[in-house]
């Protein structure tokens, strides 16, 4: 089946949302993952009269409630890309099984969840299994009330490093604040702080497997110049050699976070001055 046609045919049974979605029901096969938590965990996702309940199979796994009144948005992306597994990374050294892996593809269904906290906005992002997901979108329409946009393109909130590049960007914020925003992108986007001056700091990601975000193991670089209320940012990811093909850049995203902080630091500030 190609790609339009399963797109056509999620949208038929969206169309035609089955009447027995009004009992509380558990899906099994679904996969949790996230920018801190690169590894994708197995969860179990109930749909029930008032929230959607995720629960980690482990002891220790993630366990979250959402309301369905705290829900903003949901999405769904269905994602053709090439496999990429530990074994293809061996192609860079040989040119054996491992091009055959790369050559393949995998279809993956993502479901975003956007849903807010109090004043907080929140993100969950899981992957469907391909004999649940249909039931698990129209149980959602059917039980939330809400619609669920199909979206058509990779380029998505689902893929966090889609048209990533290096960054080379002046900003018009102090060094100071524009350092202690950038730490905090960087955890933000599971991108642990290894080394912090006033002028450089550097991160490293976690080795994980997850399709969305990689096998992790990047390391990222920001270099600070201050230009007096002005800085310039410079962000640029490494891959090393050794498990290149599946890792990611993420300098963009890092970026983007730190300026959505900036900003809303500076609105706040605004709204404290014009309010005294």
């Amino acid at each position: 089946m190609t790609l339009k046609q399963t797109m056509l045919s999620l949208t038929l049974t969206l169309a035609l949302v089955p009447a027995g979605f009004s009992q509380d029901v558990t899906f099994s096969k679904t996969r949790y993952t996230s920018l801190k938590q690169p590894k994708e965990s197995a969860v179990d996702l109930s749909i029930t009269d008032s929230k959607i309940l995720i629960k980690g199979r482990r002891v220790s796994g993630i366990t979250t409630e959402i309301p369905y009144s705290s829900i903003d948005s949901m999405s769904y992306e269905l994602a053709v890309r090439h496999r990429v597994s530990e074994g293809a990374m061996v192609m860079l050294v040989s040119l054996g099984t491992g091009a055959v892996v790369m050559a393949t593809k995998t279809k993956s269904h993502w479901l975003a969840i956007e849903y807010h906290e109090g004043d907080a906005k929140q993100s969950t992002v899981l992957r469907l299994d391909k004999s649940e997901y249909r039931n698990v979108i129209a149980a959602l329409e059917a039980r939330t009330g809400k619609h669920i946009a199909i979206l058509e393109s990779k380029h998505s909130a689902l893929n966090p490093t889609a048209d990533s590049k290096n960054m080379d960007e002046m900003v018009p914020f102090a060094v100071d604040k524009v350092g202690a925003a950038l730490r905090s992108a960087m955890e933000t986007d599971g991108c642990k702080v290894t080394e912090s001056t006033d002028v450089r700091i550097e991160c490293k990601r976690d080795r994980g497997g997850s399709e969305r975000t990689g096998f992790g193991g990047e390391k990222v670089t920001a270099a600070l110049e201050a230009k007096g209320q002005q800085t310039r940012v410079r962000i640029w990811t490494g891959k090393g050699v050794v498990g290149r093909v599946g890792k990611k850049n993420w300098s963009k995203g890092i970026y983007q976070e730190m300026m959505k902080s900036l900003q809303t630091q500076a609105l706040n500030a605004s709204a404290t001055s014009s309010g005294q």
